[in-house]
């Protein structure tokens, strides 16, 4: 069984290896970690939090603005001012009806809390983003991995299906010998084609289930549709067992979740914050001329002088009272706080348990599939022997079918147990962090 298999795959990947690329399941990972779509968008997020912090560290420095106007006051406003120097009670002066200014405003924080929480807080924001794109691509490591090894099981059972029909066609012509020499009856011929047709129809689901599975594995690399691909042709009795090195106390969901808490905790800090008080300095330079009619800027004298006015300052701000405001952030804050410690320790237990089931899984899958490789071994054995008998003439066609039937049920058994085994292998890997070794290795 294990040379027609290798003979039948080795077949397919020469007859094809001139339009198809084989690939390994490094090389689909590679190729899947590089163009997925999800995991591009994920990398812009990486790169866009970045850009986050940068914004807010920008807000603890000086900040400088040029600015500047031209004013043409229709109805001109008065001023009234004290008149006793003029021998008068009031004073009142008409304002020039044109004016206009430059300037150069400096604003700086000196010290304020919230920018700087607000900059912890970019910071955290960042990590969540690089610990979302790792957990991204683990979660599209497992994708690929899961449909390559299911195309290679399928590849297999297709493998299986066409030495099927061989041994029924081989089968065939012996039950026609026998009819035509009266040592056998028609209705064997009839249960052997039966058994032709029915195996040819699994023989084209299987493969258009192949081909399904096949533009299922390409979607996931991001792999361009109209390209023909192949997956290597791996032996059904390699194994090779994970270890059980216990839950990684780093896993990416696990960082994300202490992440989370420690963003909630912060966002605590930054609504206090509001409490506190702000101050910056504060400056400007500043240029402004006067002029009763719009042609007067064209002449000499102080209608068309520049007057200059600078200065440096500090501002405080206190705040005193926000109807309560404040005090409700905080409290809400510190409740999504509690719930990300909560979070965190119902991921932890049950990433603990998956861990146990995963181990379980992979001993149980290793058993089974030792065990269905002996039955498989012994029912190929027994219908061997039957087959020798029927050519003999000492057994009947119904014989020779149930034996292959329940060696054809001993061959799925042990490619399926196959196959449970590898999946259940991929989850231990990944729960004690070894997902990247299917990478690197």
């Amino acid at each position: 069984m294990k040379k027609l298999l290798f003979t039948f795959s080795l077949l397919l990947t020469m007859s094809s290896a001139s339009a198809q690329k084989v690939l390994s399941l490094k090389d689909c990972l590679k190729i899947g970690i590089e163009n997925n779509l999800s995991l591009k968008s994920s990398r812009n997020e990486v790169t866009k939090g970045k850009h986050n912090i940068s914004e807010n560290r920008a807000r603890l420095l000086p900040q400088i603005n040029f600015a500047a106007g031209f004013n043409d006051n229709f109805t001109p406003p008065v001023s009234v001012t004290d008149g006793t120097a003029y021998g008068k009670l009031y004073n009142v002066t008409k304002t020039l009806q044109y004016n206009s200014s430059a300037s150069l405003q400096l604003q700086m924080p000196l010290y304020s809390q919230t920018a700087l929480t607000a900059v912890e807080i970019a910071k955290t924001l960042d990590n969540l983003n690089q610990l979302s794109y790792e957990k991204a691509r683990e979660d599209i490591i497992m994708q690929i991995a899961k449909l390559y090894y299911l195309i290679q099981n399928t590849t297999e059972q297709i493998a299986i299906i066409g030495d099927n029909l061989k041994r029924f066609e081989e089968l065939k012509k012996f039950a026609q010998a026998f009819y035509d020499n009266q040592m056998a009856l028609g209705v064997d011929l009839k249960r052997i084609n039966v058994r032709i047709e029915s195996t040819d129809v699994s023989l084209a689901n299987a493969k258009a289930m192949l081909r399904e599975q096949y533009n299922m594995l390409k979607y996931a690399m991001d792999y361009p549709a109209d390209e023909e691909i192949l997956v290597e042709v791996k032996r059904v009795d390699d194994i090779n067992m994970a270890a059980q090195s216990g839950l990684n106390a780093n896993l990416y969901e696990l960082q994300l979740m202490r992440t989370q808490e420690k963003l909630t905790e912060q966002q605590v800090k930054l609504a206090k914050a509001a409490y506190l008080p702000t101050i910056a300095l504060t400056g400007n330079f500043t240029f402004s001329a006067y002029t009763d009619k719009f042609k007067n800027w064209f002449h000499s004298g102080e209608s068309n002088h520049w007057y200059d006015s600078n200065g440096l300052g500090i501002s405080l701000r206190v705040p005193v009272f926000d109807g309560f405001e404040k005090r409700s952030k905080i409290r809400k804050a510190k409740i999504d706080a509690d719930n990300a410690r909560i979070a965190y320790e119902n991921t932890l237990k049950n990433l603990q348990t998956q861990y146990s089931n995963a181990v379980n899984d992979q001993l149980n899958n290793e058993r089974n599939y030792r065990k269905q490789r002996d039955n498989y071994r012994l029912a190929e054995d027994i219908y061997k022997v039957t087959m020798d008998r029927y050519r003999e003439g000492v057994t009947s066609m119904v014989e020779v079918l149930q034996d292959e039937m329940s060696m054809s049920e001993a061959q799925n058994n042990y490619l399926t147990a196959h196959y449970n085994y590898e999946v259940s292998n991929l989850a231990v890997l990944k729960l004690t962090g070894g997902l990247n070794s299917l990478v690197e290795n």
